[in-house]
């Protein structure tokens, strides 16, 4: 069986070396692909480290299919160069392999520029000791990059995979678990311990030397004992790290999705804040304007009319412990369901103008023409009530209407609503948004993805005009919108 095996890996050693070069290759054009500049991840910045290891480790061992093809057809030294490339190129992957992990356990374990030096370091130690030795013709070229690869795989393969190893352990524990993704944590210690198995692999099984540990424990044995090269068990924990670093590679847009979630809440928030200055300003604060109107009128009656005047102040508390009221239900509302009024437009809108009639002896006319489809979300019943509160705070106290007469209809479509009024009318129609209240009534059709037309005549009073679309897509779930 081993014979088999050994002589089935000779007869197809191109195509193999071919496809264990690819693996690498992959790995590091998958990592680089994936990488993300502006993640928040330690790990973003380690990354390319790892993809470069790849790339270069892909590269080293195509020359082993490439070279061979070419020594028909080259010079001999030239074939030689070629082979030392690989070999450098080899080394370099290593060194990349090692910065990777150097850079997850900076700064805790080791310091910045031990991260980057060291890795550095080693590999222009060795590339140097190479290049000269070859150069001074120390020895034959093909023991010398025996010997060369023996000490890179020793000084350089093995302490990087176990660094890269460790630095990614040290990087789960201190950032991966606060995040609570188990999966991504187990994809990670996959691609962890695929890379102990590496260290392994590559810094004790070495290619054959006359020295120890390298005449004992190297790629001979393997083939002599069990007929597999090595460089089968290296593919398969290479793929394992290429499978389980690409999974991984779903933090990012997890990351992502929860950067997004964390914008979309900072927008809810402000539009909260935006609705309830706008809700403040419709009902509370104009309260609070009319009995501080009412009081400023009692300072004229309390010499000449005190019973007036007594009679002024207990109007002026019954408004202001409504407003109270109005204040208390408003922060209820904050934390509870929606109320009746905001869930059923049509019986807000009848509270409100009996509200209206009995305050002011207005005379009003409802009309409601075809059966609510429940299209409207409960937010967007809120904005338009509080466009109807609005409008008609204004009829009350700048109208000097003696009638108003709202019409609620509901289309198709949409939903139409107009509030019409006998009062004064008026000259400068506010298109252009002036008056905090108008200000107000634009920003809810706004948010309503409605129209809202206001025109009036002198004497001849105003009408407001407001439809909102069932179909407005941006407003169809029932949260505050975001502005």
């Amino acid at each position: 069986m081993t014979d088999l095996l050994r002589g089935f890996f000779e007869t197809n050693k191109t195509v193999f070396f071919f496809l264990y070069g690819q693996v690498f290759f992959v790995v590091g054009l998958a990592i680089a692909s994936q990488s993300r500049q502006h993640s928040r991840l330690a790990l973003t910045k380690s990354l390319p480290f790892l993809a470069i290891f790849g790339i270069a480790n892909g590269l080293a061992q195509w020359g082993q299919v490439f070279i061979p093809i070419q020594i028909t057809y080259l010079p001999v030294r030239l074939i030689a160069a070629l082979y030392f490339a690989q070999t450098s190129l080899l080394a370099l992957s290593f060194a990349a392999l090692m910065r990777f992990g150097l850079q997850l356990m900076a700064p805790e374990l080791v310091s910045q520029r031990w991260a980057t030096w060291l890795p550095i370091g080693l590999f222009i130690a060795w590339g140097v000791t190479l290049i000269g030795s070859w150069l001074l013709h120390l020895a034959p070229d093909e023991l010398l990059l025996t010997y060369w690869e023996v000490f890179g795989r020793y000084c350089l393969a093995g302490p990087s995979a176990i660094t890269a190893a460790l630095g990614l352990h040290k990087h789960i524990q201190r950032e991966i678990q606060l995040l609570d993704l188990p999966r991504i944590e187990h994809f990670l210690r996959m691609a962890s311990l695929s890379l102990a198995a590496l260290a392994l692999l590559n810094g004790l099984v070495v290619p054959d030397a006359p020295f120890v540990p390298a005449n004992v424990l190297n790629y001979s044995l393997l083939e002599r004992t069990i007929g597999v090269p090595i460089q089968v068990f290296v593919s398969i924990f290479g793929l394992l790290l290429a499978y389980s670093v690409i999974r991984a590679m779903e933090i990012f847009q997890i990351e992502t999705a929860r950067v997004l979630e964390e914008a979309e809440r900072a927008q809810v928030l402000m539009a909260d804040r935006e609705r309830i200055g706008r809700e403040l300003h419709d009902g509370t604060i104009q309260s609070i304007y009319a009995a501080g109107l009412m009081l400023e009128s009692v300072t004229y009656l309390m010499d000449d009319s005190p019973g007036e005047a007594k009679g002024k102040l207990a109007e002026v508390m019954r408004s202001l412990n409504s407003t109270i009221q109005e204040i208390r239900r408003y922060i209820f509302d904050l934390r509870a369901e929606p109320t009746t009024e905001a869930a059923e437009l049509g019986r807000g809108l009848s509270k409100m103008l009996r509200d209206l009639q009995v305050n002011t002896l207005l005379s009003v006319d409802l009309s409601v023409d075809g059966d609510d489809p429940f299209l409207l979300t409960t937010e967007q019943r809120r904005h338009v009530l509080s466009i109807v509160r609005e409008t008609l705070t204004n009829i009350s106290r700048h109208a000097h209407a003696k009638r108003v007469v709202v019409r609620l209809h509901w289309g198709a479509g949409s939903m139409r609503l107009r509030i019409a009024d006998d009062g004064v009318g008026m000259t400068d129609l506010p298109s252009d948004g002036r008056g905090q209240g108008v200000r107000n009534m634009r920003e809810r059709t706004m948010l309503l993805g409605g129209e809202l037309s206001i025109s009036g005549q002198p004497g001849r009073g105003v009408v407001i005009d407001l439809e909102v679309p069932y179909e407005h897509k941006a407003l169809k779930r029932d949260v505050t919108p975001v502005l």
